[in-house]
């Protein structure tokens, strides 16, 4: 590959300080000065120099041109054209003026970027592409300065080229004849040409000694040596005065001797002398040819047989080589031949190690290296071959030592550095392989000969750094360009399809192999990386299947291994299968199966300890690494990285940092440092986890960060993510983060769990019920997938779907574990080790080597029968079944209040029944509410103020209105959806009374947001203040019934809680109707506050402040016909102050709720008969004056005092009750309430905080 060469030569002398260089002028010293600044980037100091030049000489094209390039370089090119139109005006124009002009046009449009592109090409190994963009960026203009030593070193290793990049670089020379960069490009490729040779090799050798280009002319110098041949007369010097300052070059020194050998032969014969000619200039036919013709006249003639070896050797035919050799030396004066038949059976040997090595025999492959090495040790090829086989066998250290070695001796060596190269980049190291490759100069690279394979290398080198820093486009242009190098190298194209894979574009992967591989897609090396990517993709079984057409005799070492893999990890996986649905201890027995099949294979004894852990039993998995790690002295880091996925697994967070701390500074193979990433990255995302779980938000975002950068398209890293939003209280883009992930991976279950998760929080039901039925067809038999879908279900309020995939689940696991009993029920061996020895699990990892052997046990397996007592999917469906329990409930609540007898005064008396049980996901209830009524006989004094009134006393004045009570049965049935918050009942005031009218309603109560919700009514209830309002009432002097009086209304409410305070507030309205009763309306506002001062698991305190304003249209508290018996005054506000306190036990529960405030109440006056104006005028006229109801308004203390309790007497029965005081200044009413209720289920839950007192369905 064709470079721009030379860079940090350049550099090297731009760099020199100015104060080494001979100044023998203020002026020379300040040209020194401000290019050394302008060098260095320094534009402030290099201005300021240039300045003090130009106060010396205003004309100084020197220091115009660096003014004019810092404007340049800072991107202001009209102050760069001012300084050019001064150039411009000296006489004779200044070279500088040219670089000027040829600097601003390379800044102008799209040159820049043209440069760029360029050099592309050029590291493309495209130069005729790349040469056709120089010249338009020269636009006719001969090339100046740097860039046309870039230009021309590219344009000389073109065809023809050299005829005009000779000129050009002479050109250059004459311009700046101190310049070493350009000397040794001169120099080098004058070396490159047979008429010019000499004079290169002999400006390369005066170049060598040089301190800044030494180096670099020395290599091109030896490389031109090497490309001279054996050496005439002529050339012989050359060779005598390298081989002066590199004694040891063993190579060079052969080749020297070959010359002489031949050299000697010279005058013998003309065929003889034809054929070295021929020799020398490569021409291996021709003298193959001159040398044969001499032996048919001279069949032991020593030079002839010497020359035809030589031939044969660079032909690589080494057996006929050393024959031919062998019996040149055995001739009189064939004593010089002995090096070359030397030289000859170190090559054969090497040669025989390279065919063995191809055959995969490594043993006799390193036995002739090996008598390579005994033949000649100072020649690095023996050594070479070593560690490339060294390198081949997983033996990376030795490997690396030998290339280090055979560097120390020979920095230049180009196959050890591409040897150290190529295995850095199988250890994972780019960046010390990229900054090897960038030594390599374009000679260098044109020698190690596929330079599209080392371009390839060196992208893909480029392609891991940029992946590792998170940069996958980065990564993805580097794979692209080392495809386009390399298209037909298989590992491009599977690295390429696995970032695809990782950026979530299968399809694009799954293209990018089919048109790589489309040449021969039944090619062993195409069908092993095709299964490869399967095993990407998680699909073993198109892996195997793939394998599976290979031939037996055609696969690879690594081919059998992953197919003996695969065939192991399916037995595992199915085991893991079986854990998943649930059958945990057929798990165990079918793994403890497979532990000998697994031998110490890291692979197969971390995914065995790893399906433990999965089958509930990490401690077994733990062991079986420990054991192995035990046997270590230095355990494999493949090993230990297994056994940190266990640790992880199994919750050992510090053990896991440990390991991880560790292996950071260890040297790993590729695999093992991809291995290392994903244990650090699930780590990360762990840890994230558990201090969102602490509520530290922050902290576990930033130690989430990394893992995002690093894998920003991962699974795993935005599931984090998005659970920590949902910490957070944003489950709206919590959600939108699972939208792309379900896009890509719309077929996993644990995905769609997920977002459920995100969507029951962001109260989108719809998109989490199809979310939770697509991971439920996904998962069917998973048992994980299946219980999560199950807890989801419950708080969506679909807890029928929840209990029946629950109970899927434990008849799965009771199955399995009834299978697994005779294993438990067996006798133990009485000379079995015992269970509960002391185990590593608490140590730090990794331990030392003494501690592992010292700790391993002989304890056997887990008794695979053994499994814990309640699973959680167990745990789980007994809550449920507790919750959605049928029950059966009965009361008695008695309510009695202080007001006048007959009319207000009421003893209510009922005895509610109810049966509720689970129907699907929502509850039915049937109610039975036998209710006796009972205000007591009209007192004499209040018949005026009953029925009918004034009139019916003076017509009757003995007469009484009858006793007033009633008694009969409600019925009703109740519906609740806990999914929708929806709750709906219908029934009836109770039959028997004398008006009996349906009452019923509906409600739906559901969350704003996290910590609020509102509530929605429409109902239709019985007003229960009096007998009159709730039966209905009759005056038995006149026959007059009225009352049954429903409010018809609607209410809604708005309530926060966030747990330490809480605020609501409501509204509502009715109708009030009844039996010849006049119609009323009431509208009501309310609000209040609240603050937790105690707010436990088992204990709540709260104090707060209450505003209550209630108004209806007319006064119906009276008792007269038509009037309702009802508290409803035009105004009434109430503000109170509430307390309440609610504790509870493992078995008792129990409420005190109190409060105190200030009343204020304004009622109108009222007709004695509102509906009826003749009875109106009757009463008026019997008393003699107007028949009304005076109005009032009065403000008055109030108070409340309420208790409410439940004991549990036994796993499914319970007692309760409630009693309760409110206070007026002219009303006290008193209630109180038993109850028992059955539930079918056994309760064991801790009982409801607060207490929630079973009431009558009338209580309202």
């Amino acid at each position: 590959m064709i470079r721009a060469p030379l860079l940090a030569t350049l550099l090297t002398g731009l760099l020199t300080p100015p104060l080494a260089l001979a100044a023998s002028t203020p002026e020379d010293l300040l040209i020194e000065q401000g290019h050394f600044w302008q060098a260095r980037k320094n534009a402030p100091r290099a201005q300021e120099t240039w300045n003090k030049l130009l106060e010396l000489d205003a004309q100084q094209p020197e220091a115009l041109y660096g003014l004019g390039l810092i404007e340049v370089q800072a991107a202001r090119l009209p102050a760069a054209q001012a300084y050019l139109r001064r150039l411009q005006a000296l006489k004779p124009l200044p070279q500088q003026a040219l670089q000027l002009e040829q600097d601003i046009a390379l800044a102008s449009g799209d040159n820049p970027q043209r440069l760029v592109d360029a050099r592309q090409l050029v590291s493309e190994d495209k130069p005729v592409q790349a040469l056709a963009l120089y010249r338009q960026l020269f636009a006719g203009r001969p090339p100046q300065g740097d860039l046309a030593r870039e230009y021309y070193d590219i344009l000389a290793y073109t065809p023809n080229g050299w005829q005009e990049a000779g000129p050009g670089i002479e050109r250059l020379r004459k311009l700046r004849p101190q310049d070493p960069a350009l000397m040794l490009i001169q120099a080098k490729h004058l070396a490159r040409f047979p008429a010019s040779r000499s004079r290169g090799i002999q400006a390369l050798a005066d170049l060598s000694s040089r301190k800044d280009i030494g180096g670099e002319a020395a290599e091109y110098w030896r490389q031109a040596l090497v490309w001279s041949g054996p050496p005439g007369p002529a050339e012989t010097p050359l060779f005598e005065a390298y081989l002066r300052q590199h004694p040891d070059d063993a190579e060079l020194r052969a080749q020297l001797d070959k010359g002489r050998a031949l050299s000697r032969s010279g005058g013998l014969d003309p065929q003889l002398a034809r054929g070295i000619e021929a020799l020398r200039r490569n021409e291996l036919g021709e003298a193959e040819s001159a040398f044969q013709a001499r032996l048919k006249t001279a069949p032991n003639d020593a030079n002839a047989l010497g020359g035809l070896g030589i031939v044969r050797q660079r032909q690589e035919r080494f057996s006929d080589a050393e024959d031919l050799l062998s019996r040149a030396s055995r001739q009189p004066g064939g004593a010089r031949w002995q090096a070359p038949l030397a030289e000859v059976r170190y090559w054969a040997l090497l040669a025989q190690a390279r065919k063995a090595q191809q055959a995969n025999d490594f043993t006799t492959a390193r036995a002739r290296v090996e008598q390579a090495l005994r033949l000649d040790a100072k020649r690095p090829e023996a050594p070479l071959a070593l560690a490339g086989l060294q390198a081949q066998t997983g033996q990376l250290d030795a490997a690396e030592a030998g290339y280090r070695r055979i560097l120390q001796q020979d920095p230049r060596n180009l196959e050890a550095r591409r040897g150290l190269i190529d295995l850095l980049a199988e250890s994972d190291r780019p960046a010390e392989a990229l900054r090897l490759l960038d030594t390599l100069t374009p000679a260098e690279r044109a020698k190690l000969g596929n330079l599209d394979r080392l371009k390839a290398t060196q992208a893909l080198q480029e392609a891991k750094l940029a992946e590792g820093r998170g940069d996958l486009q980065g990564a993805r242009r580097a794979l692209e360009i080392a495809r386009r190098a390399d298209p037909d190298d298989v590992w491009t194209l599977l690295a390429l399809a696995r970032l695809q894979l990782r950026q979530g574009q299968a399809q694009a992967a799954r293209q990018t192999l089919d048109s790589g591989l489309a040449k021969d897609p039944q090619r062993p090396e195409a069908l092993y990386v095709r299964a490869l990517f399967a095993l990407e993709q998680n699909d073993p079984a198109a892996a195997r299947e793939l394998l599976g057409r290979i031939p037996s005799a055609q696969r690879s070492p690594a081919m059998n291994g992953l197919a003996a893999d695969l065939d192991f990890d399916a037995k595992v996986s199915a085991a893991r299968d079986l854990a998943r649905r649930g059958q945990q201890q057929a798990a165990r027995r079918q793994l403890a199966a497979l532990e000998p099949q697994a031998g110490e294979r890291a692979a197969a004894l971390g995914g065995l300890a790893a399906a433990y852990a999965e089958a509930g039993d990490v401690e077994r998995g733990l062991r079986l690494l420990r054991d192995v790690l035990a046997r270590e002295h230095t355990p494999d880091p493949t090993l230990r990285l297994q056994y940190g996925e266990v640790l992880l697994r199994s919750g050992a967070d510090d053990e896991v940092n440990a390991l991880l701390h560790d292996l950071q500074g260890q040297r790993l193979s590729a695999t093992q440092r991809q291995g290392y990433e994903d244990l650090l990255y699930r780590y990360r995302v762990r840890q994230a986890d558990q201090l969102r779980e602490r509520g530290d938000l922050v902290t576990a975002y930033d130690t989430l960060a990394p893992a995002l950068a690093q894998r920003p398209d991962d699974d795993l890293v935005n599931t984090a993510l998005a659970r920590l939003y949902l910490a957070n209280g944003d489950a709206d883009k919590a959600l939108r983060l699972y939208e792309p992930l379900l896009r890509r991976a719309p077929d996993n279950p644990r995905l769609q769990l997920g977002a459920a998760d995100a969507a029951v929080r962001a109260r989108d039901t719809a998109f989490a019920d199809r979310a939770l039925d697509r991971a439920v067809a996904l998962g069917a038999d998973d048992v994980a997938v299946l219980t999560d879908a199950a807890r989801l279900y419950r708080q969506l309020g679909r807890e029928g779907r929840a209990t029946e995939l629950l109970r899927q689940v434990v008849a799965v696991q009771r199955r399995d574990a009834e299978t697994a009993r005779p294993l438990a029920d067996a006798p133990a061996n009485p000379f079995g080790p015992r269970r509960g020895s002391a185990t590593l699990a608490s140590q730090a990892i990794p331990p030392t080597a003494d501690q592992l052997l010292a700790a391993a046990k002989t304890a056997p397996p887990a008794d695979v029968a053994e499994a814990p007592r309640d699973s959680a999917a167990e745990r789980a469906l007994d809550d449920l079944l507790q919750t959605r329990s049928a029950r059966i409930t009965q009361g008695l609540t008695v309510r009695s209040n202080d007001n006048e007898r007959g009319l207000g005064k009421l003893t209510d008396v009922e005895a509610p029944l109810e049966i509720d049980f689970p129907l699907g996901d929502v509850r039915l209830a049937v109610r039975v509410t036998p209710v006796s009524l009972n205000a007591g006989s009209v007192g004499r004094d209040a018949r005026s103020r009953f029925g009918g009134g004034p009139a019916a006393t003076q017509a009757a004045p003995e007469g009484s209105p009858g006793s007033q009570s009633d008694s009969g049965v409600g019925l009703a049935v109740a519906y609740s959806d806990p999914q929708l918050g929806l709750k709906a009942d219908a029934g009836t005031t109770p039959l028997g009374f004398r008006y009996s009218t349906p009452v019923g309603g509906v409600s739906l109560d559901r969350p704003l947001t996290d910590n609020s919700r509102y509530t929605l009514s429409a109902s239709r209830r019985a007003v229960i203040d009096s007998l009159t309002s709730f039966a209905g009432s009759e005056d038995a002097r006149t026959g007059q019934q009225w009352g049954g009086v429903t409010a018809n209304g609607v209410r809604g409410q708005l309530g926060y809680d966030d747990s330490q305070f809480g605020a609501y507030a409501y509204a509502s309205w009715y109708r009030l109707l009844g039996n010849h009763v006049a119609d009323n309306s009431r509208g009501e506002l309310g609000a209040g506050l609240y603050r937790y001062l105690i707010n436990s698991e088992d204990s709540r305190l709260t104090l707060g402040l209450s505003l209550t304003g209630i108004a209806y249209d007319n006064n119906q508290a009276f008792f007269t016909y038509g009037h309702g018996g009802y508290f409803s005054p035009q105004r009434f506000y109430a503000l109170g102050v509430p307390l309440t306190w609610s504790q509870r036990t493992d078995r008792w529960t129990w409420q005190l709720r109190g409060a105190v405030g200030v009343q204020r109440i304004v009622q109108d006056g009222a007709d004695f008969y509102p509906t009826d104006a003749r009875l109106q005028a009757a009463a008026s006229q019997a008393l003699g004056a107007p028949a009304a109801y005076g109005g009032q308004s009065k403000t008055s203390l109030g108070y409340s005092l309420h208790g409410a309790t439940e004991y549990q007497l036994g796993r499914q029965l319970f007692v309760g009750g409630n009693l309760g005081v409110d206070n007026g200044r002219d009303f006290q009413q008193l209630n109180g309430a038993v109850y028992l209720r059955y539930a079918l289920e056994p309760q064991d839950r801790a009982l409801a905080l607060p207490v929630s007192p079973y009431r009558s369905p009338y209580d309202n």
